[in-house]
């Protein structure tokens, strides 16, 4: 499985990137301040300011003050498209898109409220936020499949200002895409029906080796 997922995810990477140097698109911070620059517009405020009228210009992502927005191009999105593709590799190899079944533990506990996470929850005890004092109540994440998961995890980036919805919604059908395409490989592998295009296949027995 992880042979399959990490094939998934370096392709996810190549294809991302590539879309994102082919078409240098800008990020929301630079654009809003550009566009909104003079005007005042309803934003966050800032650790514990809430939503206030703000300067346009002064608009930000809503994350830690001192994670700047990433130095590279904003389409596709990154997170939509390793998700997507991770999505499908899990669906694939388990045969099923389950992902939560109310059961299953893991041996972590990521929220540290003393109990063993469910697979497939996440529960944000109250304060947990590292930026500022929320959530005020304690907030329950829950994806039923993995498909829920990867698609929340591309609106995450929407919701906090790193993207554009296109391009959430463009990485999440490319990830989609890479994924069918590297599992299949991968499968091909360990099935044994792989063609190696280099012709670097393991000579037969008795006949010299090429590569020395």
């Amino acid at each position: 499985m992880y042979f399959a997922l990490n094939g998934a995810l370096f392709d996810s990477g190549i294809a991302a990137w590539d879309s994102k140097r082919a078409y240098d698109y800008v990020r929301p911070q630079s654009a809003i301040h550009h566009y909104y620059a003079g005007k005042m517009v309803e934003a966050w405020g800032g650790p514990n300011m809430g939503t206030q009228l703000i300067p346009g210009e002064t608009w930000r992502p809503y994350q830690d003050l001192t994670y700047v927005t990433p130095p590279f191009p904003e389409y596709v999105s990154g997170h939509s498209t390793f998700s997507a593709a991770a999505a499908v590799v899990l669906t694939e190899f388990t045969g099923s898109d389950r992902f939560y079944d109310g059961v299953t533990m893991i041996n972590a506990d990521f929220n540290e409220d003393g109990i063993p996470d469910m697979l497939g929850q996440h529960i944000a005890t109250v304060g947990s936020n590292k930026f500022e004092r929320s959530p005020a109540t304690v907030v329950v994440l829950q994806w039923e499949t993995f498909q829920d998961a990867a698609d929340e995890a591309g609106m995450s980036r929407l919701c906090g200002g790193i993207h554009f919805q296109d391009a959430d919604l463009q990485g999440r059908k490319l990830g989609r895409l890479v994924g069918e395409e590297a599992y299949q490989k991968a499968e091909n592998f360990w099935n044994g029906t792989a063609h190696d295009p280099w012709g670097l296949e393991r000579p037969a027995s008795g006949s010299r080796d090429v590569l020395g």
